[in-house]
């Protein structure tokens, strides 16, 4: 019996309790995500004065927690690959905890900026993971939609951010970013203790050798239940010994090399314009004179409107297709911020609000979220995560120039030259999208990524369930 016959069950499965589950707990870690990554940038309005920081500390600041997970993606990536994706899935969120809590207590810039990048590396690492574990566990007509709606969580996660800061200015004054930052903390402990009650994916472990093992976790993901294993009834095969993840196998042929390319130009040109303009658009409006409150305020606009993007991606990518929500994603984005270039420095705030907001909108209902989808489903099962954390790591090095462009650009240029950079960017990655656009929806992910694979399973060693 072929791999991808034995996991045909998996595939043609009704969405259960167990998928919903392991969405939301996976969720989480993308809300976790979406909350950190954005409120460093309402935390600059506060910590540039109360550390007195020099713009190149807050430039260093601004990029710390990226750089970590740069590091977390690929290590996470590989590791998962190498030894299975359930432990390391609960360890990040541990890192994720005790790194939020140091940030919270930071008492100085270079403690801070330490305690961010291992933070980052926590979030890094779920990345690698979150969107990896729902891919191979999820129904194949089902799985767009359930990866996508983890971006529904990012952009509460960045709204929570903005709204918190907001609303606690008049009460905690120059320390509401040590609130902010603690605040991360207790649902990390809580998505932990979920995350324990999960088995490894049979994916996984069919890729080992594991049938046993493989057997019992698809017998409670398709009863919807993740209540303890039953004894072992069955032999348990040795793992194999395959060749170990690497890098240069995510380029070996045209067609991965291909797919590879795909997710990296997705992930690292989408980043670079979220980043730099609509996260930390509490930035731009302060530097174009704005007060603080309006600042905050424009920021939660602009999250809000990643939530309402990532609704619509849910609700349209497992119909529309990935690449056309992605191609087309890029192209309204590049429109959006080359008319905020066009009316210039003059442009009134209530219009500079829209632009920004809807900008946001359609980066989700596009490539932002279109692409948590398309990387787990671009990479064989032996090489998923180490691919899903390359993009990730792609992805953060966008941000990182993204966010080093908008201050640079913006004190040397003025608005228009900076908004009419971020607008190329996005059109190189509306070519490029048509260049290595390759459409997945619906197929079985043994099919669409290893459609010669010669592995086999015993026959009848994956009953009916």
């Amino acid at each position: 019996m072929a791999l991808s016959s034995s996991l045909a069950a998996l595939d043609q499965a009704k969405v259960n309790r167990f998928h919903l589950l392991v969405t939301f707990l996976s969720g989480m870690g993308v809300f976790l995500e979406g909350y950190d990554f954005t409120n460093i940038g309402a935390a600059l309005v506060f910590l540039v004065p109360y550390y007195h920081l020099t713009p190149l500390a807050t430039s260093w600041l601004a990029v710390s927690t990226y750089l970590g997970t740069i590091v977390g993606a690929l290590a996470a990536g590989y590791l998962a690959d190498r030894f299975g994706r359930r432990h390391l899935y609960m360890w990040d969120i541990v890192a994720y905890a005790f790194f939020g809590f140091l940030s919270a207590v930071s008492f100085n810039a270079p403690m801070l900026f330490l305690a961010r990048v291992g933070l980052g590396a926590g979030i890094g690492a779920d990345q690698a993971l979150s969107f990896t574990i729902i891919g191979e566990f999820s129904p194949r007509k089902a799985r767009g939609r359930l990866n996508a709606s983890t971006m529904i969580l990012w952009g509460v996660g960045a709204f929570s951010s903005f709204l918190i800061s907001y609303l606690l200015l008049p009460i905690a004054g120059q320390n509401t970013w040590r609130v902010v930052f603690f605040l991360s903390v207790v649902p990390a402990l809580l998505v932990l203790i979920g995350r324990r009650a999960l088995p490894e994916t049979p994916r996984w472990l069919l890729n080992q050798g594991l049938v046993s093992e493989a057997q019992m976790a698809m017998e409670h993901t398709l009863a919807g239940t993740t209540s303890s294993a039953p004894k072992q009834t069955r032999t348990v095969v040795a793992p194999t010994k395959g060749p170990r993840p690497r890098l240069a196998d995510l380029f070996r042929d045209p067609t991965q090399r291909r797919r590879t390319l795909y997710v990296l130009a997705m992930w690292g040109l989408v980043t670079v314009s979220t980043y730099g303009l609509s996260f930390f658009a509490p930035v731009v409006f302060k530097a174009l004179g704005y007060t603080a409150h309006k600042a905050l305020l424009g920021g939660v606009f602009v999250g809000f409107c990643a939530t309402v993007g990532a609704i619509l991606m849910t609700l349209t990518i497992d119909h529309w297709g990935r690449k056309i929500l992605a191609t087309a994603g890029f192209a309204i984005m590049a429109i959006i911020i080359g008319i905020i270039g066009a009316i210039g420095k003059g442009i009134a705030f209530p219009i500079l609000l829209t632009c920004f907001s809807l900008f946001q909108l359609i980066a989700f209902w596009g490539p932002a979220a279109a692409v948590v989808v398309v990387a787990p489903e671009m990479f064989p099962t032996r090489l998923r995560s180490l691919g899903v954390g390359l993009g990730s790591a792609a992805g953060r090095v966008g941000a990182i120039i993204g966010i080093l462009m908008l201050p640079n650009l913006l004190a040397a240029f003025g608005l228009s030259i900076t908004m009419f950079a971020f607008c190329g960017v996005s059109a190189i990655a509306f070519i490029l999208m048509l260049v290595l656009g390759i459409e997945s929806k619906g197929t079985s992910l043994e099919d669409f990524t290893e459609p010669s694979s010669t592995k086999q399973i015993p026959e009848g060693a994956i009953a009916p369930v």
